[in-house]
This record gives C-alpha cells, sequence and structure tokens, in this order.
C-alpha cells in the first residue's frame, strides 16, 4: 500500500523572484504577513493571489516562481 499525504512534506523558506524558479515542484505555500502573492507558471502566464491570510497553507500546485512584482505579502514558505 502506497502512502498518501494530503498536506506538505516539507518546505523551504523562499524570497519572491521574478527570475528564480522554486527548486522543487511545489504543493503550495504559507505566508507569515498577510497580502499578495504573484505566481508564474511554466506556460508564461501569471496570476496575482490577493489578500492571502497568513499562517495558512495555501494549496496551489503547478507555480514555478513567485513572483517579487505583484507580491506584497512577506516570510513566505514554499510547501512541497
Amino acid at each position: 500500500m502506497s502512502k498518501q499525504y494530503i498536506g506538505a512534506v516539507g518546505g523551504q523558506a523562499w524570497t519572491p523572484s521574478d527570475t528564480v524558479q522554486v527548486t522543487r515542484p511545489p504543493r503550495g505555500f504559507q505566508v507569515g504577513v498577510a497580502g499578495n502573492v504573484a505566481l508564474g507558471y511554466a506556460d508564461g502566464t501569471t496570476a496575482v493571489w490577493p489578500a492571502c491570510v497568513a499562517g495558512v497553507i495555501h494549496a496551489h500546485d503547478g507555480f514555478t516562481r513567485i513572483l517579487a512584482t505583484g507580491t506584497t505579502a512577506t516570510s513566505i514558505v514554499v510547501a512541497y
């Protein structure tokens, strides 16, 4: 029987960047200080997720970057 993980199994503090990609496929992110989080995707599209609440893992996979441009939340952790 295989294990199935619903939540994160690891995490990494992350500084938003318009050029640096996340190092592993993410399951989501958490912010320490609430605000907007701008995400970049492999197909080149971007989206700003407004009003992300602090202390909550925001389940979201498929992003390749947490962009500096458009991100106002701080103390970000990428969940794996």
